[in-house]
């Protein structure tokens, strides 16, 4: 198994390599280096952390130096990517969103099938054919 600190390789296991990005990530943190932490943001591969992690890592990287607030979002998330890559897992890969209507152009009407065509509005005087006049 190597080690999380070793050189990663294009041909590597992907996890290995997020596994070491993590680290990097975690270095810059302790340290208290803003401007690596933000550089380390600015990767590709920084488009597999979720969301939450991103933004508390922002806001750490922006955070006064004599701050005591803990990254536990990033440590949590290192933790789950970590016992992963120990239990012979892959890199998670992004999630697809589900298309659950078909896009329509603007302005076109929707219409069920078998659904009959009626006009939206009627005049006036005009009463429903299922009640009588008063």
């Amino acid at each position: 198994m190597a080690e999380p600190n070793s050189v990663p390789t294009r041909r590597g296991d992907p996890l290995r390599r997020f596994l070491v990005y993590l680290s990097e990530i975690e270095e810059a943190l302790l340290q208290r280096d803003a401007l690596r932490v933000t550089a380390l943001l600015r990767k590709r591969t920084a488009t597999h952390l979720p969301r939450s992690v991103r933004e508390e890592l922002l806001l750490l990287s922006r955070a006064p130096r004599d701050s005591l607030r803990a990254p536990v979002q990033f440590l949590r998330f290192q933790h789950r990517m970590t016992e992963l890559a120990r239990g012979g897992e892959r890199l998670p890969t992004a999630q697809r969103e589900l298309e659950l209507e078909r896009r329509v152009n603007a302005g076109a009407v929707r219409r069920r099938d078998g659904e009959e065509r009626r006009a939206a509005a009627g005049d006036a005087g005009d009463d429903p054919p299922d009640r009588e006049p008063r």
